[in-house]
């Protein structure tokens, strides 16, 4: 039998910056070839124009180059009071890319086939309309989910991993620019003197997302490289790690820190001895769970918190209870924190203030779909990482290492923040852009391995002796 080479098929698939398939344009009768490359690069490029203003849009630059952004609360930027003027540009961008994906539309019915686990927890959170304490805000955003969800996947299925990845890093450069011109010009819009004594909150409504946003800038520049100028890369990787540390947001800094002390052990586990290694990283992980139990004063004094994570723990415990009032299915999607029923009203007299958010995704998924869709997000992870351990083993380079390092950051950033299955925000919107790709980059290597090495008939096992 033939041999099969994952490595090959993974390189011949993602040769090129954009993912094999039929032209952009369909219905004319007869395209001469010039005219056929002009719309081709023209397509391209409001493919790459729309993905730059999707991706800004979901870092809320719209939102933070409002009038009204600095006087933001993070009660503001919770509710479901939104700006106008963003609400009609994030439309218009989504209308953008709706269009877009019309031209399309057979290659993403596939790609959503394939990666059909991510439509699934977005078809459960528009289900949860039906026993939701609040059905029209649930039902409003959950389509809003249902259609950025579609989108990440028209994204995932155009640009191969590598390719995101490039212009993720572009994305994110272009932000950096941004934000050092706007403190140049005004810089209350891009460091919140009122409510964190100083911290940076770049073009973001809030510094812990900013926060974030560079977390993922520094990982994705230590690990892409740029075609030109690529001593550029360097540069910016020193301000987004600069950028980092301003925001003063103690959750994005350890994230970022331990996932990229972790790049030298994930490219050892390419080698013959991925158990040992891997028994390892348990290992450093399981007593790193012990030290913090064991010594949490000390641990959030050198990282200049408290032990109660500004008060998270203390909330957490409170809504553990009101949990378990509804385990399997929840409150409904988004529909918790809206004041309009009495168990917000008891969390947030225990607490003894308002509180928008849980600060931590696992608990606000549970709260938003029970048990249920917690379960669910864990099926779509897992399956996730386990594809994003298999394309690293068979692809080379750094950039290899994107997907399994962005899935690390994205779990564990939300154990101390809320953006595990947010409608158009950033963290969900890149998690099922990379889930998408790495769905389809599985689906061709497996298929390819099917075609270099297919499985023979019962008859040809044993072949039947003729007569002479």
């Amino acid at each position: 039998m033939a041999s099969y080479n994952a490595g090959k098929i993974h390189a011949s698939s993602y040769s090129a910056g954009v993912h094999a398939g039929s032209p952009a344009h369909y219905g004319a009768a007869y395209v001469s070839p010039g005219t056929r490359s002009s719309l081709e690069k023209l397509y391209s490029m409001l493919e790459k124009l729309f993905v730059f203003l999707l991706l800004l849009s979901s870092m809320n630059v719209v939102t933070a180059l409002s009038p009204s952004s600095k006087e933001q609360t993070d009660l503001r930027v919770f509710s479901a009071n939104m700006d106008t003027s963003s609400v009609l540009i994030d439309a218009a961008i989504y209308m953008y890319g709706i269009a877009l994906m019309l031209i399309r539309w057979r290659q993403v019915l596939r790609a959503a086939r394939t990666a059909w686990p991510l439509l699934a927890l977005a078809g459960l959170a528009f289900l949860s309309t039906a026993w939701s304490v609040e059905p029209m805000l649930t039902l409003r955003r959950s389509v809003l989910l249902l259609a950025s969800t579609m989108i990440a996947i028209y994204v995932g299925e155009r640009y191969s991993i590598k390719a995101f990845a490039h212009l993720l890093a572009q994305t994110l450069c272009l932000m950096i620019v941004l934000v050092l011109l706007v403190y140049l010009v005004a810089p209350e819009y891009v460091i919140d003197y009122s409510a964190y004594g100083g911290a940076w909150r770049g073009l973001s409504t809030y510094k812990n997302t900013f926060g974030e946003h560079m977390a993922v800038a520094v990982l994705l520049l230590a690990l892409v490289r740029f075609r030109r100028f690529p001593w550029l890369r360097y540069v910016f990787l020193l301000i987004a790690a600069g950028l980092l540390f301003l925001s003063h947001s103690a959750t994005a800094v350890v994230c970022g820190v331990l996932t990229l002390a972790a790049v030298p052990l994930w490219r050892l586990m390419r080698g013959k001895q991925r158990l040992l290694i891997g028994v390892l990283v348990a290992l450093t992980f399981f007593l790193g769970i012990y030290w913090l139990l064991a010594f949490p004063e000390t641990i959030f004094q050198v990282l200049g918190r408290d032990a109660t994570l500004t008060g998270r723990t203390d909330l957490w415990s409170k809504l553990l209870p009101v949990i378990a009032n509804r385990p399997i299915l929840g409150y409904g999607y988004a529909a918790f924190w809206t004041g309009s029923n009495a168990e917000v009203l008891n969390v947030w007299i225990g607490a003894g203030r308002l509180v928008p958010i849980a600060d931590n995704g696992y608990i606000d998924l549970c709260l938003s779909l029970g048990t249920g869709g917690l379960a669910l997000f864990l099926c779509v992870f897992t399956g996730a990482f386990r594809k994003a351990m298999e394309y690293f083993r068979s692809e080379r380079g750094f950039v290899a290492l994107w997907p399994v390092t962005y899935l690390c950051i994205f779990a564990a950033d939300n154990i101390c923040e809320s953006a595990l299955l947010t409608r158009g925000t950033f963290p969900f919107l890149v998690f099922a852009i990379v889930t998408t790709s790495l769905a389809l980059s599985h689906k061709r290597a497996v298929t390819a391995m099917r075609t270099a090495d297919p499985q023979p008939f019962m008859w040809e096992l044993n072949p039947p002796v003729v007569s002479r």
